[in-house]
């Protein structure tokens, strides 16, 4: 018997909503922004519904749509393409495409930790990506996955050769199934999103890249550079309401509202509750960083981006002579947010 945490992996895996679906306003006008998210609406996503639902995206005076992704690294196309102002995505995966030309930056931190990892079985004795290596370990994968360009600086800072890994490389749709039913011993994913959807078939724990010093910020939102310049007011109109409820969301711990919200405004999505509320513990540690403490949300450490920036060039996503500071802005937020 199939349970509802496994059949909403496996619509996950499978796509179940096309990025044609809309939520929000949907006539042009004055202060309408567009929102791509980067993936079909999880818990990191609630507070954009929640601000919704609560008027407070109109209270701003922003008309917000919010439309479905199919990954970081279409978002942050889309966003630079200029058919959505806004997006959320992976800050890494956003600095990769900015470095290629793409006109796109971060404006805003949400989860300002690395989130990239990998689950292994809760019983597994392995401690590290050395003793995956070191036993011959298969790591499933896909090709176009956010974490790829990360996994060999990874592996070399805890001491061991990506090249002696024993990676499997499978279409992403057939990523989740491969490790639960234990084709493969570990996955490379984002593990704090991942390891509530696992638990029923096949309990988890984390491997993270942050452990060895692989540090780069986590998921945020993003925005086209024209849509910065031309629509500023709105924009920062949008992340008041969004920080707004971010502080309520996770600041507060009103995880079941914003799942009871999420659900109410999105009812095909299915998303079990136990599901949804594991989400937000398992991230609980990845919103703040050392230099983040005592700071509004969605604020961005220079000291954080300056050490992204070296680990980035690690990985080969930017050139050697970027500068953290063409990446990201904080003028666009709001003073206070928690």
């Amino acid at each position: 018997m199939i349970g509802s945490a496994t059949r909403f992996v496996a619509g996950i895996a499978g796509g179940v909503l096309g990025a044609a679906a809309l939520w929000g306003a949907t006539a042009a006008s004055a202060g309408d922004l567009k929102l791509r998210l980067e993936w079909t609406p999880i818990a990191i996503h609630s507070w954009y519904f929640l601000a919704l639902d609560k008027g407070w995206y109109k209270e701003e005076g922003v008309n917000l749509t919010i439309e479905p992704g199919a990954g970081s690294v279409n978002t942050t196309q889309v966003v630079a393409a200029g058919s959505h102002d806004v997006g959320q995505a992976g800050q890494a995966t956003m600095a990769a495409g900015r470095q290629q030309g793409l006109p796109v930056k971060a404006i805003g931190a949400l989860i300002r930790k690395n989130e990239m990892g990998i689950l292994i079985p809760k019983d597994s004795p392995h401690k590290s990506v050395k003793d995956l290596v070191d036993n011959n370990v298969k790591i499933v994968t896909s090709p176009g996955s956010f974490e790829i360009p990360f996994l060999e600086p990874w592996f070399k800072l805890a001491g061991t050769d990506f090249k002696k890994a024993n990676m499997m490389y499978v279409d992403a749709k057939l990523k989740t199934s491969t490790y639960l039913t234990g084709e493969a011993g570990a996955v490379s994913t984002s593990p704090a999103t991942m390891r509530s959807l696992f638990e029923a078939q096949r309990p988890s724990k984390f491997m993270l890249m942050s452990e060895v010093g692989m540090n780069v910020p986590g998921t945020g939102i993003i925005a086209n550079e024209n849509a910065i310049k031309n629509k500023a007011q709105d924009i920062r109109g949008f992340l008041k309401a969004t920080y707004r409820a971010f502080d309520h969301i996770v600041g507060k711990k009103n995880y079941e509202e914003a799942y009871e919200t999420l659900i109410r405004m999105r009812p095909e999505a299915k998303i079990p509750k136990e599901v949804m509320l594991g989400q937000f513990r398992d991230h609980e540690t990845f919103w703040v960083t050392d230099a983040t403490k005592g700071k509004p949300w969605g604020y961005m450490a220079p000291a954080d981006w300056d050490e992204a920036i070296k680990n980035l060039k690690l990985a080969g996503s930017v050139a050697a002579d970027a500068k953290a500071t063409d990446f990201y802005t904080n003028d666009l937020l709001p003073a206070v947010t928690n």
